[in-house]
């Protein structure tokens, strides 16, 4: 009798909850952006067709010599108002220590976005090579693929960056979002006013 005493105060003391697997497709979208084939190929390519020209535009005071958008804000604004048909390749330090939360939305416009966009992922410690050619970058760096730009180099790095994976949810397929039951303990407030409303139900005789 004082076992089953135990194991229902011990009950009452805990509560139960769900929580969501970890590989839940509604919360994890870190593995949607594509890995980069040759990073030090794609440093130096990018160094060459983008980053010095910027660079020199900047120093010399003149205009840029590519249509680009920089920082979290702009890229933003772009991938969610570019018209269809245009081409982009958005640069992005994600190996440089900034938050995630500022990545984590990004493949999942540039999927809905009307331009089509190439995710390119830069080696640690591009984000201060970007410094050198633009301010307030963020970390990113999207650069519209017209006339200005070499089309060859931006063929090569579509190569080497990959194609974005899919989010499963945005193929309208089914996803396995699965949960945990488990229990936790209660917090002391809680578990205080538990412990008073059992004391009370004795008291009644309802127990």
């Amino acid at each position: 009798m004082n076992s089953l005493k135990q194991t229902q105060r011990a009950s009452a003391q805990r509560k139960q909850v769900y929580k969501p697997i970890l590989d839940n497709p509604y919360t994890d979208e870190a593995h949607l952006w594509p890995r980069v084939s040759d990073p030090a190929l794609v440093a130096e390519l990018t160094r060459r067709h983008v980053i010095a020209p910027l660079a020199h535009a900047r120093s010399m005071a003149l205009a840029p010599p590519l249509d680009v958008q920089v920082g979290f804000n702009q890229v933003v604004e772009y991938l969610e108002t570019a018209p269809a048909g245009t081409r982009a390749l958005l640069f992005a330090c994600t190996r440089d220590g900034a938050p995630a939360v500022l990545f984590a939305q990004l493949p999942v416009l540039a999927r809905v976005s009307a331009c089509e966009v190439t995710l390119v992922q830069l080696p640690r410690g591009s984000n201060a090579v970007l410094g050198d050619c633009c301010e307030g970058h963020d970390g990113l760096l999207l650069v519209v693929e017209n006339a200005k730009l070499d089309g060859q180099f931006a063929a090569r790095l579509r190569e080497c960056a990959g194609e974005q994976n899919a989010a499963p949810w945005l193929k309208f397929a089914e996803s396995r979002l699965g949960v945990l039951a488990t229990s936790v303990p209660l917090t002391k407030k809680a578990a205080a006013k538990t412990g008073a409303a059992n004391a009370g139900e004795k008291a009644s005789g309802k127990c």
